[in-house]
């Protein structure tokens, strides 16, 4: 992890912070509930990334010990999101639906004929990992179950047993209502004295001795003492615009479906308490699905290449060969066919009636960067996040106020609070400057 020269910490100190997403405004809450003068800057309208167009999973079933931890503190920080962020009674609605993650792994013989061995071979190694990832999590308390092939039928009939070898299912995850989260962490951050400043675009900064002195803005020069860059997809461009470092982030165009059914194939509660399943792992796998009221939402990561310099236009941008009104030669349909090995009731239950799409900034490794910049002593970022940014957030604004708080122990060491006292963050294993390591490699899924 970078550590910028010793600086003083003051709770009086003006904070900015870039980007009108769901990070930020929980970042906005946690420094203005520690007395910091805070300004959010938007350029457009706060939701307009990411936040307003995730599919909204969250989940603690990562390799990752770090993530893990800090997922588990996400997950029980959206449980209390109404009491923390004080919402008025008449305002608070669902925010987080614990439905749980299902991890499908297929029988490597099942997965692939017998002439392609690399497939069975890389099948067979994620459901090992699978095994190893679970021993990990619960070991730091994620109430995590690895489930035979029946024991998923049982659960939940739709699914075939017959080419599974198994699963792993976690009942603390689920998916999150994204607007609640942003309106009211903004809400909340403006009661305790935060100053939010939409249509306002950072167009360049003032640097001195190595620091930030001023953002130059289409609303004019804005000083302050900490700038934190919560853009995600737009967080290089940022960096370089405002002198930072160069950021390994790759904005990746990704598209979401919507399946409505035309019969029942299950009751209506059944329906609602549908998991986010995850159709195999591993080579040609991993499209997945969840409840979206009556509908269910599809997703599938694809190879795609990176559009460092795309506009806010193409965040809804549908490409031909992604909109599911093309007929059935699109991706979603490859969506479904991928399902349908799996869920083939689920599969056929109906028709997709609706293609959205956004940006994913992904990192090397799949892993958010949330630290010090190289070059700047004052700047911090906060993005990186690879489709995962919501699920992160409570974790993340946790870990910025950390930073710029000054309570980061031995420069890398951040300690939750209660309930979580006796899990410690270790910064570096989300440094911006770290190096990447392959291995380390998160997955993409949702």
């Amino acid at each position: 992890m970078n550590t910028p020269r010793p600086i003083r910490h003051s709770s009086m100190d003006h904070v900015v912070l870039i980007g009108g997403g769901s990070t930020n405004a929980l970042i906005a809450v946690r420094l203005a509930e520690r007395g910091f003068h805070v300004t959010i800057l938007e350029k457009a309208k706060i939701g307009n990334g990411s936040s307003s167009r995730s599919a909204a999973g969250i989940r603690a079933q990562f390799s990752v010990e770090e993530t893990v931890v800090g997922m588990q503190y996400s997950e029980w920080w959206y449980t209390q999101f109404h009491q923390i962020l004080q919402t008025p009674p008449e305002r608070r609605q669902p925010v987080i639906q614990q439905n749980g993650y299902l991890f499908l792994y297929e029988d490597s013989e099942q997965a692939a004929p017998a002439w392609k061995p690399g497939i069975r071979s890389a099948v067979a190694q994620s459901w090992q990992q699978a095994q190893t990832n679970v021993a990990m999590q619960r070991k730091v308390g994620l109430p995590v179950e690895i489930l035979t092939p029946q024991e998923v039928n049982q659960r939940w009939p739709h699914l075939d047993p017959d080419r599974l070898v198994g699963a792993t299912w976690c009942p603390t995850d689920g998916f999150l209502y994204p607007q609640m989260i942003y309106m009211e962490g903004f809400r909340r951050a403006q009661e305790l004295g935060a100053n939010l400043m939409q249509d306002t675009e950072v167009i360049g900064a003032t640097l001195r001795g190595g620091r930030i002195i001023a953002l130059e803005t289409t609303r004019g020069l804005i000083e302050a003492d900490w700038f934190v860059n919560g853009t995600n997809a737009w967080a290089p461009r940022l960096s370089r615009c405002i002198g930072g470092m160069h950021l390994p982030i790759s904005p990746l165009k990704r598209y979401h479906y919507f399946l409505k059914p035309d019969r029942p194939i299950m009751s209506r509660q059944e329906w609602q308490r549908l998991p986010m399943t995850i159709y195999g792992m591993g080579t040609g796998r991993g499209a997945h699905s969840r409840p979206e009221n009556e509908l269910l939402m599809l997703a599938w990561a694809h190879e795609t290449t990176p559009e460092p310099n795309f506009s806010d236009e193409d965040q809804d941008r549908i490409d031909p060969p992604f909109n599911h009104s093309n007929g059935i030669d699109n991706y979603g349909y490859a969506i479904v066919e991928q399902m349908m090995a799996f869920a083939p009731s689920l599969a056929d239950a109906g028709g997709l009636t609706a293609t959205s799409s956004g940006f994913y900034g992904t990192t090397p490794d799949a892993n958010p960067m949330i630290g010090f910049d190289a070059n700047l002593d004052n700047l911090v970022h906060a993005a990186g996040f690879s489709g995962h940014g919501l699920m992160h957030a409570p974790i993340t604004a946790f870990l910025v106020e950390a930073i710029i708080a000054g309570d980061v122990e031995d420069g890398r060491e951040a300690r939750l609070p209660p309930p979580f006292e006796k899990h410690s963050i270790d910064l570096s294993a989300f440094a911006p400057t770290r190096s990447f390591v392959p291995s380390k490699k998160e997955a993409l899924v949702l």
